[in-house]
């Protein structure tokens, strides 16, 4: 902590806290994320030492930099870039986005997803609240609490993370699925910056899995073609036929406006297309990790154990 001058605490939660901070000798301006050791499990832990390492390997210019990390004996200090503002703030102000920023900020999104998933790594967790804003409305993808990254072996995952109102369809039914998932919430994201709303929205969690899994998203008037046409092949329930890539990039709403940063040595990427014996593969996968579900799911589960809280709508909470 020598190295580090503490300044004035900008957020705290469940995870500890995060203070504006500024490196020693340097103008160097640090968000400072202090997380308790004490309560927390050897898994949690563990856990988090994977979201640092995670983070440690990437350069991107919209995702969060991580500078340094250490430990104290009763906490594990993470420093990262510092970013002004929380997307979810914008929303919560103004309620809405121009159509021309909603694109702007897809364009970033695309690109940060793009790289993460070039270089095998799920999100798992997008949502405005972990959507930073730098200057000049450079907007920076943050909080890699759930990510994972899958060995090229590993097609699809099972394991539900996330939260709920940005989840799609095959999480919340508790199938396997793989990186199509972080794209749903991409299109779950964006639909709430044009309209002010998610595009499935209730206080009750049992009606919003049933909205997620079966009912159609509402498409305003007010939505360009363009934009309405990239959406829809985002929140495509069926993720074999979800906007993905390579062709994702190639959408008029987008295209042209995705600076592309991937790594050529990465063997594998998910955003080539799969060859036919991936393709199998992955079905093989898919086949063998599909369990039917007996009694109530976890979400559902969840959801009997949620206390009243009207600040926040079932749904806007991680599922870990």
């Amino acid at each position: 902590m020598d190295s580090y001058l503490v300044l004035e605490l900008v957020g705290e939660g469940s995870f500890g806290r995060v203070y504006k901070g500024r490196r020693r000798f340097t103008g160097q301006v640090v968000a400072l994320k202090f997380m308790p050791k004490v309560g927390r499990s050897e898994k949690e832990l563990r856990s988090l030492k994977r979201e640092i390492e995670i983070m440690r390997g990437l350069q991107h210019p919209n995702i969060v930099q991580l500078f340094d990390s250490f430990e104290t004996e009763t906490e594990v200090v993470v420093v990262t870039e510092y970013a002004e503002g929380q997307l979810f703030q914008i929303l919560e102000d103004d309620g809405k986005l121009p159509e021309s920023q909603v694109q702007e900020i897809a364009c970033q999104l695309v690109s940060a997803l793009y790289y993460l998933h070039s270089h095998r790594i799920l999100h798992r967790d997008m949502k405005p609240q972990n959507i930073l804003l730098g200057k000049s409305g450079v907007v920076k993808l943050c909080d890699f609490g759930f990510a994972r990254a899958m060995s090229v072996s590993t097609l699809v995952l099972t394991s539900i993370k996330g939260t709920p109102l940005y989840m799609s369809p095959e999480l919340v039914e508790e199938k396997p699925y793989d990186h199509t998932a972080d794209l749903w919430s991409l299109g779950c994201i964006l639909y709430e910056l044009h309209t002010g709303a998610p595009p499935f929205y209730t206080n009750s969690i049992f009606h919003l899995v049933q909205l997620i899994v079966r009912d159609q998203v509402k498409w305003p008037d007010t939505m360009s073609d363009s934009c309405t046409s990239f959406l829809k092949g985002l929140l495509t329930k069926d993720p074999q036929k979800r906007l993905s890539w390579p062709d994702l990039l190639h959408h008029p709403f987008v295209a042209d406006g995705v600076p592309v940063l991937s790594d050529s040595t990465v063997f594998s990427p998910l955003t080539v297309t799969p060859s036919p014996d991936m393709l199998a593969l992955k079905l093989q996968q898919v086949a063998a990790k599909t369990v039917p579900t007996s009694g109530q799911s976890r979400l559902l589960r969840k959801a009997r154990e949620q206390t009243d809280n009207r600040a926040r709508p079932a749904g806007s909470d991680d599922v870990k």
